[in-house]
């Protein structure tokens, strides 16, 4: 197999996991349209604006998993050709750069989901209660995001780093 497959393979998971995001967005914004079709109470009328914002923050970055990675196919390919030896450390600089993010990212995450509980349990405006869920279920689709695209970039710098030192 050569380095180039295991990029090609990364990017494909980043692709899936962005059209995966992309569709959690959709029904959570179908979620959204429901409660203010049919939600009479306040709570469901109070989810509707927090639960718009989430669906349109997945659907941007669903998309934008999606298209980003499939130009850097066609990039990643070229340069492989060009000169292989100088893409894979470059990877390796890439890979390091973003791989120290994925604790922040968890952490900042988990405080977001914390910030939303405490609104939603300390706060009794129907409003305060939305927004507090519109945020525990952001931090929690970004965390489940980033755990799957942390475990694809370890499997890919452990490629890289298998490749350099042969």
């Amino acid at each position: 197999m050569e380095f180039i497959d295991h990029t090609l393979a990364w990017c494909r998971g980043e692709i899936f996991e962005g059209r995966m995001y992309f569709l959690f967005g959709l029904v959570i914004l179908l979620i959204a349209t429901a409660y203010w079709k049919w939600g009479t109470s306040p709570y469901a009328r109070g989810v509707i604006i927090p639960f718009a914002v989430v669906a349109v923050f997945s659907i941007a970055g669903g998309l934008a998993l999606n298209f980003n990675n499939q130009s850097r196919v066609i990039q990643y390919q070229k340069e492989h050709i060009e000169n292989a030896e100088q893409f894979i450390q470059k990877e390796k600089e890439r890979t390091e750069a973003f791989m120290k993010w994925y604790p922040y990212t968890l952490f900042g995450m988990a405080g977001l989901i914390i910030i939303g509980l405490a609104l939603f349990l300390f706060l009794d405006s129907t409003n305060w209660k939305g927004i507090g869920l519109g945020l525990i279920l952001l931090g929690c689709s970004i965390i489940f995001l980033d755990h799957f695209s942390e475990e694809r970039a370890n499997i890919y710098h452990q490629k890289i780093m298998e490749r350099i030192s042969k």
